[in-house]
């Protein structure tokens, strides 16, 4: 027995089975459901928000909607609010916290069977004791919500993407934009083509802080389409035709960790025919498939996270293959850019439509699951809702925070930059974070959520002039660090770059800094290490010997500091 152990030892951490104990809950079974996890109370654990359909009779037929938000203790998830009658489901519910109080307030979107002729759009407003509808709106089915500061004012804003009714309009399937002013929300209604039955993703593809977007689903006509748009100063503009693909969800991460976001996507295209594949990204937003072959799942839901604990992300599946429920994970193997179906036990296999999500459910720094879908072996076919905990005695050490933060202000503009921070198991390059702004020590009334470049900016109002802000790193586990020592800008302290030009920026060989003269130079690695650079009479910089990623540029002149993002590609 001893030799058989000291061989399983050695096998690759990729290949090594994943198994998962149920845990016993409150939660109802809920069917054509949607979800999203946050921690609502502030207490250190993730809490969960379910809308969708239940049987509410006990009868074995799905007859009432119902939406719900359930408290996590660390042990189990318990009801903490019902959202009343006002509840949709056959469409999307996500956590907002639109007034930048710390509590997260609730968007969603969909059917109800209290009124099954008009789709409705909901917002609620967290009291600390439960929420409060604030607004109620014509909404769309078979969508999603996302939620993001596309204007990058610090109040998040969102999108609503699927199939609207509109009275004497006939159905359209529209993406709008609700763009929060503080006092409420501006629609733009039409952002981009919406699609039926798809899924969005907005992520900045190139590393440049704007956000773009990615989107699949089908047209008004059905047909499937999948399209890029890249954030052009504030505009989406269309630059990718993707393999067209219809009923199907996309997620991202950094899997190869080089630095930029790739996109999963999986979904059925024009022939009805499964299409699955990873689209790598090349570091200007364009994105290439890696196909993933051997599996053809209808009603599927995707989402990412690091299983196999290697610091490196994977992504879960759930739907439907050959008309049976499947759960299947697949692990990014690292030696050979590829991704291996992972093995799995312990997890019940629920099929769409239906929803899968990666979440910490008890702080062990671990990677557990929230599922909810049809049991296709049962013969009754109930739809159920469960939570998976991780069994993995591996230990995963959360990241350490950013150690070098760095913020100019040029106008209106605050620009911030951080390097310094490390995990055990997650590369730098595919770290994320979180950023809090606030207007006094400690505060975090301006902003607060996460990017996935160790940069960011914020255009405030003029009467903001001194912000405090930290940094917290997240890993591929979604572990979170400890907080950064706090950072300030002081009036006096304002330097301003506004004659500063760095180009071209990505690059590969020489970057060219125009404006004033610049005095001294230092480059720096995202984990902190100082790199062996210096400014050629032309005021150049040869960065051909670096590998490929980004960087923090640090420069002095008149014995100001200015700190630029540089990525090499």
């Amino acid at each position: 027995m001893k030799r058989i152990y000291i061989l399983l030892s050695m096998l690759p951490v990729s290949i090594m089975a994943q198994n998962f104990t149920e845990v016993q809950t409150g939660m109802n079974n809920f069917y054509y459901s949607a979800a999203d996890i946050a921690d609502i109370d502030n207490n250190g654990t993730m809490d969960i928000v379910l809308n969708g359909a239940i049987d509410s009779d006990g009868d074995g037929n799905v007859d009432s909607t119902y939406n719900e938000v359930y408290q996590n203790n660390g042990t189990t998830l318990s009801s903490y609010a019902g959202l009343g009658p006002d509840v949709t489901h056959l469409g999307d519910i996500r956590f907002i916290d639109f007034n930048n109080d710390g509590l997260m307030d609730i968007v969603s979107t969909g059917l109800s069977y209290l009124d099954v002729v008009n789709y409705k759009h909901y917002r609620f407003r967290n009291t600390g004791t439960g929420f409060v509808k604030e607004a109620d709106l014509p909404g769309k089915i078979y969508g999603s919500i996302e939620v993001f500061d596309f204007n990058h004012d610090g109040k998040s804003d969102y999108a609503i993407n699927g199939t609207q009714y509109a009275h004497g309009g006939g159905f359209r399937n529209t993406l709008d934009y609700y763009k929060n002013t503080g006092a409420g929300f501006d629609i733009t209604e039409h952002w981009a083509d919406g699609t039926q039955s798809g899924s969005f993703k907005m992520v900045d593809l190139n590393n440049d802080n704007l956000l773009d977007l990615v989107i699949i689903g089908s047209d008004i006509n059905g047909a499937p389409v999948s399209k890029v748009f890249m954030n052009q100063a504030g505009v989406l503009t269309h630059t990718q035709d993707l393999a067209p693909v219809g009923v199907g969800k996309i997620d991202f991460a950094d899997f190869n960790a080089d630095g930029f976001q790739d996109v999963v996507i999986i979904g059925r295209d024009g022939n009805d025919d499964g299409y699955f594949a990873v689209l790598m990204n090349d570091g200007t937003g364009n994105l290439t498939p890696q196909m993933i072959t051997g599996t053809d799942i209808s009603d599927v839901s995707v989402n990412v996270g690091d299983l196999n604990n290697d610091g490196y992300y994977d992504f879960i599946i759930s739907g439907n293959e050959n008309y049976d429920a499947v759960v299947k994970t697949y692990i990014y193997d690292v030696a050979n850019n590829k991704f291996n179906e992972g093995t799995i036990t312990g997890i019940t296999n629920l099929g769409g439509p239906g929803l899968v999500h990666l979440f910490d459910f008890n702080n062990d720094h671990q990677l557990d699951v929230l599922l909810s879908g049809f049991d296709w072996a049962a013969s009754d076919l109930p739809s159920l809702t469960k939570v998976f905990k991780n069994n993995t005695t591996a230990t995963n050490a959360k990241p350490t925070a950013p150690t070098q933060l760095n913020m100019t202000k040029n106008g209106n503009r605050f620009n911030f930059a951080w390097s310094g921070a490390s995990d055990d198991k997650t590369p730098v390059n595919a770290l994320r974070y979180e950023i809090t702004v606030g207007s006094t020590q400690g505060a975090h009334d301006i902003a607060k959520y996460v990017v996935t470049t160790p940069s960011w900016f914020l255009e405030l109002d003029p009467a903001i002039q001194n912000v405090y802000w930290s940094v917290k790193s997240i890993d591929a586990s979604k572990v979170y660090s400890d907080a950064s020592t706090q950072g300030t800008l002081g009036t006096a302290e304002i330097k301003s770059d506004k004659q500063l030009v760095i180009y071209p920026n990505p690059v590969s060989d020489k970057v060219y800094i125009k404006g004033e003269k610049v005095s001294e130079a230092e480059m720096y690695s995202m984990d902190g290490r100082k790199l062996n650079i210096s400014v050629n009479g032309d005021q150049s910089i040869d960065v051909s010997h670096l590998p490929k990623g980004v960087y923090l540029l640090k420069l002095k002149i008149k014995n100001e500091i200015t700190t630029k993002k540089l990525t090499i590609k």
